[in-house]
């Protein structure tokens, strides 16, 4: 296992959520939409937190709200408003001073308690990234990733490169199974997502 004391915590709450705006325009951030009594943010932040020294918040706007659950830190300018979450995995890695950030979406409010541990056993024995598939789909954006690949993230971003699984593949990431299970890892990315989830509004 990965001590805890090298690992630190990322949760993505930096887009614009374009897909989310049937429920109020484009003031909606999904990170801060309240389900089960909480926001997204809290609940991603709470499977996190046990298992990383420090927990940042990738977040753009909303930073007072968004700073009670994590250190905030916006995406850097020299990315563009366009780069998309991995511009906020790499403005991370830029502050973190462990060895190993352990990422996920704030819109999931569905992670495998066991996810910290099984990517940190797959991560340390193979590669210097690893990331969660379930249900036959890939999810990138849950990954363990070495810090030490922040100055090629940095140029893959700055070249114009977007696609997440495409640097994940540079890097050999491994690919770790949870199961049949569609619904794990499933995102919250429409107003029709997070109705059926159970969503009741947004956090204040």
């Amino acid at each position: 296992m990965i001590p805890r004391d090298e690992v630190d915590g990322l949760v993505l709450a930096g887009g614009q959520s374009r897909r989310m705006r049937g429920l109020g325009g484009p003031a909606v951030d999904k990170g801060l939409l309240m389900l089960d009594g909480a926001p997204l943010v809290q609940r991603v932040a709470q499977t996190l937190a046990p298992w990383v020294d420090t927990l940042y918040i990738s977040a753009n706007r909303h930073l007072d709200v968004y700073g009670r659950h994590g250190l905030c830190v916006p995406d850097d300018a020299e990315f563009g408003g366009d780069a998309g979450p991995l511009a906020g995995v790499a403005s991370v890695m830029a502050h973190s001073r462990r060895p190993w950030l352990l990422v996920s979406p704030v819109d999931v409010p569905r992670l495998p308690k066991d996810m910290p541990a099984r990517l940190a056993e797959a991560a340390r024995d193979k590669a210097p990234l690893a990331y969660a598939c379930a249900g036959g789909k890939e999810h990138p954006l849950c990954m363990l990733v070495r810090c030490d690949l922040q100055r090629d993230l940095r140029s893959y971003l700055l070249e114009g490169g977007r696609k997440v699984l495409d640097w994940h593949r540079r890097h050999g990431a491994v690919p770790v199974d949870f199961g049949d299970d569609p619904g794990l890892f499933r995102n919250i990315n429409t107003p029709e997502d997070w109705r059926a989830a159970g969503g009741q509004g947004a956090a204040s």
